[in-house]
């Protein structure tokens, strides 16, 4: 199975899921996945923590997860941060409404509790929710707590801005006082109330003081993979070291090396000039033996192979079936070129081994254009001169005999047998291409032209 399909619980019956992306958003994560019927599910996180899950209708215009998908960071599936979030929640189990405030009640905060049921305004009714999260804001008021009452005002203000309550409670009097704090964004307010300070701190997070206090609340939390996500947006927008050497540093730490390697695929399209990335990346394919990659960022960077790489990739070239690795010609030349100089006796092997690959797809000259940068340290080898001789041959029907052996002799019988087809047209009393013929077919398994064949010649040599 594939590592973005999954299975979502209801009442113990498994729902088939794929996973389509994730948002990361403030403290919240939130997997998009289709089922068989594409029908659309969310998988709702807090801090890496499964919550519930709910199967979509429609979204509500400026709900939390219609601002996690379109302000959050975003990654497309497959990617590490679902497998990382699904395997340690597994199994994942949708809760109704009462069974979630349960946990909610059990496991966070009243203002965790109360900023968490925001997420779910386009799957369960608003008017429930606020009354949820209103309720907190009276266990404190009844309490005399009035701050802790102002932060739950301040979650009702996002959730319902318009609700005739939430006016009357934000121009209370009594509150006024946090509310100058709050509008000041002061370090007081920020220090203390973590939700609201990570509202201001993402929207403000290009602002290199934002991002910085942001980076350190979230290491502070442990939240790498939010960190991850931030460095990931960092330096997709302002490519730096700074952002750079974290991220490769935390990527190291959480993901093994195929993840990591995914992540810094993902990132070395979108900056494509970052060099440390790139560079990066190429080690990465060195490591895992990834040929043609290797010769894709070779050609693009000029990175170049190292001598203990050299042979770690002339082995895996002499071992490598160009059928099932196909590199393209121009990239060929990339990673042979260094082989070939460092161990000059390969050169006719390598070279061979790859124009028989050539000769299935390519016309002879391009081939012959192919071998020219060869030429110049290499121009005495055999392969080199039968791809001249055989160019020079193509335009001279009177040499289809010898085209056609030389084509046999790498093994390209097609074309093999059209040059002895026309070389016995052409000398209809001479029986050598009737027996090339005969033996070509013969070792393509198909008898009876074979035999045809041989009958042919031996009336001919009879007849001589």
């Amino acid at each position: 199975m594939d590592q973005d399909q999954f299975s979502l619980y209801d009442h113990r019956k498994p729902i088939q899921l794929r996973a389509e992306r994730i948002a990361i958003y403030r403290q919240g994560e939130i997997i998009e996945a289709y089922g068989e019927d594409n029908d659309v599910y969310y998988l709702f996180f807090y801090k890496y923590q499964f919550l519930t899950a709910a199967k979509a209708t429609r979204l509500r215009r400026r709900s939390f997860i219609e601002k996690a998908f379109k302000r959050g960071m975003v990654f497309n599936a497959p990617h590490p941060f679902i497998k990382e979030l699904l395997t340690s929640n597994h199994p994942c189990q949708i809760l109704s409404f009462d069974p979630l405030l349960d946990k909610l009640e059990k496991q966070y905060t009243p203002q965790e509790k109360a900023f968490i049921l925001t997420f779910f305004e386009s799957f369960i009714p608003k008017k429930q929710l606020f009354n949820e999260i209103k309720s907190v804001f009276y266990h404190y008021n009844r309490k005399g707590q009035t701050f802790l009452g102002y932060k739950i005002i301040r979650i009702l203000t996002d959730f319902a801005p318009n609700h005739s309550l939430v006016e009357h409670l934000a121009n209370d009097i009594k509150v006024q006082k946090y509310a100058d704090l709050y509008n000041k964004n002061a370090e007081k307010i920020l220090s203390e109330d973590f939700i609201f300070a990570e509202k201001v701190l993402y929207h403000k997070k290009d602002q290199d003081s934002c991002f910085q206090q942001l980076a350190e609340r979230m290491e502070k939390e442990s939240r790498w993979i939010d960190l991850i996500a931030l460095f990931s947006y960092k330096l997709t927008s302002s490519p730096s070291t700074d952002c750079y050497n974290p991220l490769i540093e935390l990527l190291e730490t959480h993901f093994d090396e195929h993840e990591t390697m995914d992540i810094l695929e993902t990132l070395a399209s979108q900056v494509p000039e970052f060099l440390p990335l790139q560079h990066n990346l190429f080690q990465h394919y060195i490591k895992h033996h990834k040929i043609i990659d290797v010769s894709r960022m070779m050609k693009n960077h000029d990175f170049e192979l190292n001598s203990d790489q050299v042979q770690i990739f002339g082995n895996l070239i002499e071992q490598v079936d160009p059928e099932e690795q196909s590199l393209e010609p121009e990239m060929l030349h990339t990673v042979l070129k260094p082989i070939m100089n460092m161990y000059p006796e390969k050169a006719g092997t390598l070279l061979t081994k790859y124009v028989i690959s050539l000769l299935k797809t390519e016309e002879l000259s391009s081939i012959q254009d192919w071998l020219k940068p060869f030429k110049e340290s290499h121009e005495n080898l055999q392969i080199i001169r039968k791809i001249d001789t055989m160019e020079e041959l193509s335009d001279d029907p009177d040499q289809m005999q010898t085209l056609g052996e030389l084509y046999y002799e790498f093994r390209q019988l097609k074309q093999a047998i059209e040059c002895f087809s026309w070389e016995m047209e052409l000398k209809p009393t001479d029986p050598k291409p009737q027996q090339w013929l005969s033996k070509i077919y013969g070792e393509m398994g198909m008898t009876n032209e074979s035999d045809a064949y041989r009958q042919m010649c031996i009336k001919l040599q009879k007849q001589a």
